[in-house]
């Protein structure tokens, strides 16, 4: 073989090798430009997915903040409302007594509730007080009862007040208890 023949195997061989080194290297380098994008890639994955989960609590958060104060500010509405309208009710009760306290049956309702005071002292004695209001029904009441009454010194609305000291009892019929009973229930 001649010089040139072997210098061309030679090269053709040495190029071969080249080649195959290079492909390899190229392999070797794609493989870890792919590696190295994976993991790039989880990363970021995983950094998105955690300033995801970061927001959506912060907006949670805001959301809840909001709720809190709308369901206060409602609270709020409803408990001016409730308010309102329990003082308007009041005031048409207060009326509405007022103008009952003019009526006959008034004068029947003071009258039963005399007596069932007179039936719960039974012997004993009983201080029975009627609202200074009332003072002009005294005699009356007193001819239809036959009971001892008492103007009270203390207006008490209407109704009436009586006391059992010795069985240490107070019978309370008044109006402005009956009101104070109603507005602790509303």
């Amino acid at each position: 073989m001649q010089i040139e023949e072997k210098l061309e195997v030679f090269r053709n061989f040495t190029i071969e090798v080249a080649r195959k080194e290079s492909e390899q290297q190229i392999a070797e380098y794609e493989a870890s430009c792919h590696q190295e994008v994976e993991t790039y890639r989880q990363q970021k994955l995983a950094e998105m997915e955690h300033k995801i989960r970061n927001e959506e609590q912060r907006i949670r958060r805001q959301m809840n903040s909001k709720l809190s104060r709308e369901m206060l500010h409602q609270k709020r509405i409803l408990d001016e409302c409730k308010r309102t309208w329990r003082e308007k009710l009041f005031t048409e009760v207060r009326a509405l007594l007022e103008e009952y306290q003019r009526t006959e049956s008034y004068w029947e309702y003071l009258a039963a509730k005399i007596k069932m005071s007179l039936e719960v002292a039974g012997e004993e004695e009983a201080i029975i007080y009627i609202n200074p209001s009332d003072e002009d029904k005294k005699a009356e009441l007193e001819k239809r009862t036959k009971a001892a009454l008492t103007v009270s010194k203390i207006d008490f609305g209407g109704g009436i007040r009586a006391v059992i000291r010795s069985r240490n009892i107070l019978i309370d019929e008044s109006f402005v208890t009956k009101l104070e009973q109603e507005e602790t229930y509303l």
